[in-house]
């Protein structure tokens, strides 16, 4: 991780996220067996909408080298002191350094700053090479959720 830099600040850095949750929901589309035409179609804004509307507290951290942003972990806090980690990306030339791992571990320090009751991750299903990762953060699958595929 030489030469990376963190920024780290509330919703205000959620515009310098777009381009790399691009990337991701491109990722999170490839990997949908039943969802990728609704996951294709998802824009920024609406991903944004959802996490100030149901967030109390928003934390961004990007990581940065040489100018560039190349990862970033949204977290929230609702009301209720859910912690969640909302959305992580690694570009993929940097990824097996510990960053995406440092990233999350900021996030959860944060949620512990803030006297979070619980924490918590949603994975999309056809992205389980994930699971392995975030059971090295002490995250398991506790539900599994059902959507029904519209029309409905």
């Amino acid at each position: 991780m030489n030469g990376v830099v963190f920024e780290t600040g509330g919703d205000a850095l959620l515009t310098r996220v777009g381009p790399l949750w691009e990337k991701l929901r491109a990722h999170h589309a490839s990997c949908s067996a039943h969802f990728s035409g609704i996951l294709a179609k998802r824009s920024f804004a609406d991903r944004t909408s959802d996490i100030l509307h149901h967030a109390h507290k928003v934390r961004v951290d990007l990581a940065v080298q040489g100018g560039r942003d190349i990862a970033y972990c949204i977290c929230t806090l609702s009301s209720m002191a859910h912690g969640e980690v909302d959305s992580l990306y690694v570009e993929s030339d940097y990824r097996g350094q510990s960053l995406g791992e440092t990233l999350v571990r900021r996030g959860l320090a944060w949620m512990d700053e803030n006297n979070a009751t619980r924490r918590s991750i949603s994975v999309v299903y056809g992205n389980e090479a994930v699971l392995s990762f975030y059971r090295r953060l002490g995250f398991y699958p506790r539900n599994i959720e059902l959507d029904q595929l519209p029309p409905f």
